[in-house]
Parts: C-alpha cells; sequence; structure tokens
C-alpha cells in the first residue's frame, strides 16, 4: 500500500470508530434515563421492591439496551485492531497483512509481539512478523521489568480482551436472555448465561475505558523512541506512562470484577433526590 492508502484506511476506521462512539453514548444515555424514571405516584421505579411489576418491566428495557451497549462496545474494540494496523510510521506492509489474517482475539496478541519487537529493535532479518523471538528469553538483553510490562499486556488480553469477544458473540447471535455453548449453541450453557448477565452499563464502560488505554499504550510503544520524547530523553511514552496507564486500567478491570450496578443506581436516585430536596427547602 502507498502511504496515501495506508493514510485513508486509517480515516475509514477511524470514521467507523466515531458512529460507533456515537451510538455507544446514545444508547448509555438511553440507560441512564431509565435508572431515574419515575411511576406515576412519582417515585423513582429502581427505588421499588424488586417483586414490583414496574421495575420487573424497566429492567427487561434495561438489560435489552446493555446487550446493544455491549455489542457496540466490542465493535469499537474490533475497529480499534483494526485502525492500529494503519497507524503512521508503525507496519510494515508485511506485518499488516499477517496481522490482518489472523482471528480476531489473535491479533491482539500478535500485535502486542509485533510492535513490542519493533520497539525494542528485536525484529529479525527475514522474520517481520517475529515468529522466531521469545520474549522471556529478553530479559538479560532488554531487563526484567520491560519483559514483565509485556506479559502483563499479554495477562490484560488473556483475561479482558478475549472474553469481551466472547460476549459480542452471545449478543449478536440473539442470546440476549439464555445463551448456548459455542461453537454451534447446541446446548444450553449457564457459565455463558451467568456471563452475559453480569454485563451492565459499568462494565461496559470500563471495557470501552480499558480498550481505549490499552490502544494508546500500544501506540507508544511502537510509534515513538526515547531520545524523541520532549518529557524524558531516556524513557518511550510507553515507559513514560506505563504505571499511571496500568492503574488506570487496573480500576477499571475491578469495576468489571465488582461492578455493584444496583449501588451505582442507587447512588444516582440519591444524587437526584438530594437536589430535589435542595431547590424544595430553598424556594421558600
Amino acid at each position: 500500500m502507498t502511504s496515501l492508502e495506508i493514510d485513508s484506511y486509517f480515516h475509514f476506521h477511524n470514521s467507523n470508530m466515531r458512529l460507533l462512539k456515537i451510538g455507544f453514548e446514545e444508547i448509555r444515555t438511553q440507560i441512564k434515563i431509565l435508572h431515574l424514571k419515575n411511576n406515576k405516584h412519582n417515585k423513582f421505579i429502581y427505588g421499588l421492591e424488586d417483586s414490583n411489576s414496574e421495575k420487573i418491566e424497566i429492567r427487561k428495557k434495561e438489560k435489552s439496551l446493555s446487550r446493544i451497549l455491549s455489542g457496540i462496545q466490542v465493535s469499537w474494540a474490533e475497529e480499534s485492531i483494526k485502525r492500529l494496523f494503519y497507524e503512521k510510521n508503525l507496519l510494515t506492509e508485511t506485518q499488516r497483512e499477517y496481522l490482518l489474517e489472523q482471528p480476531l482475539e489473535q491479533k491482539w496478541y500478535k500485535t502486542l509481539k509485533i510492535i513490542f519487537c519493533i520497539a525494542y529493535d528485536l525484529v529479525p532479518v527475514g522474520d517481520e512478523i517475529c515468529s522466531t523471538i521469545k520474549i522471556k528469553n529478553q530479559k538479560r538483553n532488554l531487563g526484567i521489568e520491560l519483559v514483565s510490562h509485556y506479559f502483563e499486556l499479554r495477562k490484560i488480553i488473556t483475561e479482558y480482551l478475549v472474553p469481551n469477544f466472547a460476549i459480542r458473540n452471545k449478543v449478536q447471535h440473539g442470546e440476549w436472555a439464555y445463551a448456548f455453548r459455542p461453537s454451534y449453541s447446541k446446548e444450553y450453557s449457564q457459565e455463558h448465561t451467568d456471563m452475559l448477565n453480569k454485563e451492565n452499563l459499568v462494565t461496559t464502560t470500563s471495557r470501552f475505558t480499558l480498550v481505549n488505554t490499552f490502544y494508546q499504550m500500544i501506540v507508544d510503544m511502537g510509534r515513538f523512541k526515547s531520545n524523541s520524547f520532549a518529557i524524558d530523553s531516556i524513557l518511550t511514552p510507553f515507559e513514560y506512562f506505563y504505571q499511571k496507564n496500568i492503574l488506570k486500567i487496573k480500576f477499571e478491570t475491578s469495576k468489571i470484577k465488582n461492578s455493584e450496578i444496583d449501588n451505582y443506581i442507587l447512588l444516582r436516585i440519591q444524587k437526584v433526590e438530594r437536589g430535589i430536596e435542595y431547590k424544595t427547602r430553598n424556594s421558600h
């Protein structure tokens, strides 16, 4: 591809991501509106008992919108990795073609490895896809810390990006209430159903932020050299911001593990109630 074509493809994927983000924000807004919906007695429906018929119906709407939100979020993550392949001055044509042919979950693993090799001059002559490189054997060359960073990022892919794609597959196949075992969905799976039911506004928003942060870390790793980084001439942006970004990712993963959606809704209701109370008190 010419540099002009690469730039065009980057903008194509970027335009897709912008539309997906608009859809993501619109659905998030609709869910947030549901959380603060009142009944005819001017009571917050989510503040009622779980057995209340109005609350049961509104929870169905929330679940439906949450499934749509999950689907959009994972589509956005998929477009992120595709856009990454067309970042300026990042990959060779051989590397790009190789990565494009990989299954979705392998795209993240292979991209991380190749860009890590690019960043630290590990790409062998005649092996642009770094198939002969074993990162774990690079501790003497690069130091324990950098190699540990690589494997920490691999772990994030395994624990949070790969499961993310499984969620999208269930959603796209219409398994919104009850999920079935892959790959042909012939057998009901309680495990996959539980996984799906853990997804909500909080977890999906955290996944969105996690992917965005992870993406930026890979770009920082591959595109910048330490001597061209204005803040610190010794470190690269990837190294300089590593701890800050990892802490951000860990904060989001903690919310994915324990989203406390009911507590999140309750706090929003209480905030609105305090606002109403304040206005009432000060209107006299």
